[in-house]
């Protein structure tokens, strides 16, 4: 198990652990969004104190399983008092709370609502994939082993990256490509698997992958195009900040870690937009839009050339922070 959870190099670590801060005289709740193998979640709790309640959101319900055990098992190493709860009113004052949530992030409102949580103290996104999903073809998202092409991240939807290939047309499978990545040859390649799949529908990440002849930087931008559609992560992330900016509590943080321009932009704009009195275009204000939220870094945090050097998948994340007022 040691073994599995050593694949990952968590990105941004001191950055993220550094600016979700803890109040020792109040309650703290605190959320991770993109929970994963819980390798932020374990520091951040290592900050909390008895009767703290923390919550993790993840829509694979695999990684939640295994996630669960790693904070059993890093807790009791570091001999911290804890337990799980599935309430607010189940609470125990002596331990730190846990709270486990398999639902997708752009369900937080919801989800802490049903659980009698109205207002949160930090809350923080990873958004990049783990290095269990990259690499691990069983986990369905990489083209580098064969696996079923599947790439949902929950996997109560319906739809999956083979029915996408195989239904879409070729109008529709190249938008996904430009919209996604802009990538230059979508039109090509959208006719491509158009003509392939009238002989052979498309089953395995292989079946797409060997049509793709051009270079690895390529199939990586049509399979992440694929994914970011199936899960819909562009329109789930719009939703998900601005219910987490709604029920953070004033003076605390919000932190985001992308790696797609796409998502870094969508949340660029989010937070920009909640730090101005007026969004509208008339002469007179009309909006009614009070500002919620000040930039704590003018520009993206980015990660260290020591921190590339060691984790190469670190060098496109791009971290957002902003603080509630």
């Amino acid at each position: 198990m040691n073994n599995i959870w050593e694949k990952h190099i968590p990105v941004l670590l001191e950055e993220l652990v550094n600016s979700i801060k803890t109040n020792n005289l109040k309650e703290n709740t605190i959320v991770d969004c993109t929970l994963w193998m819980a390798w932020h979640a374990i520091e951040i709790m290592k900050k909390l104190q008895n009767w703290d309640i923390f919550i993790g959101f993840d829509a694979d319900s695999i990684n939640l399983e295994l996630a669960k055990k790693r904070i059993i098992q890093e807790l009791k190493e570091n001999n911290i008092e804890y337990c799980f709860i599935n309430s607010k009113e189940d609470k125990n004052k002596n331990k730190i709370n846990i709270i486990l949530i398999n639902s997708n992030f752009s369900n937080i409102k919801e989800e802490l609502e049903e659980r009698h949580i109205e207002k949160i103290t930090g809350v923080y996104y990873d958004l990049g994939l783990s290095s269990l999903h990259l690499d691990e073809a069983e986990r369905w998202f990489s083209f580098m082993k064969n696996g079923p092409l599947d790439m949902r991240l929950d996997k109560t939807r319906w739809k999956t990256a083979a029915q996408i290939i195989n239904w879409y047309t070729a109008a529709e499978l190249r938008e996904i490509f430009i919209k996604y990545w802009e990538e230059p040859w979508s039109n090509k390649i959208a006719h491509q698997i158009v003509d392939i799949r009238k002989q052979k529908k498309f089953e395995t990440t292989h079946d797409l992958a060997n049509i793709i002849q051009w270079p690895v930087k390529v199939k990586a931008r049509i399979f992440q195009a694929i994914r970011i559609e199936v899960n819909q992560e562009l329109s789930v992330l719009e939703k998900s900040l601005k219910d987490a900016i709604g029920i953070l509590e004033s003076n605390w943080i919000i932190f985001v870690i992308s790696f797609h321009s796409l998502e870094d932009r969508i949340t660029k704009q989010i937070l920009k937009k909640e730090t101005k009195d007026c969004i509208c275009s008339d002469m007179i204000c009309s909006c009614q839009h009070i500002k919620s939220l000040k930039l704590l870094n003018k520009k993206p945090i980015l990660p260290s050339s020591e921190e590339i050097s060691k984790n190469s998948r670190s060098r496109s994340a791009k971290a957002r922070v902003a603080q509630k007022l």
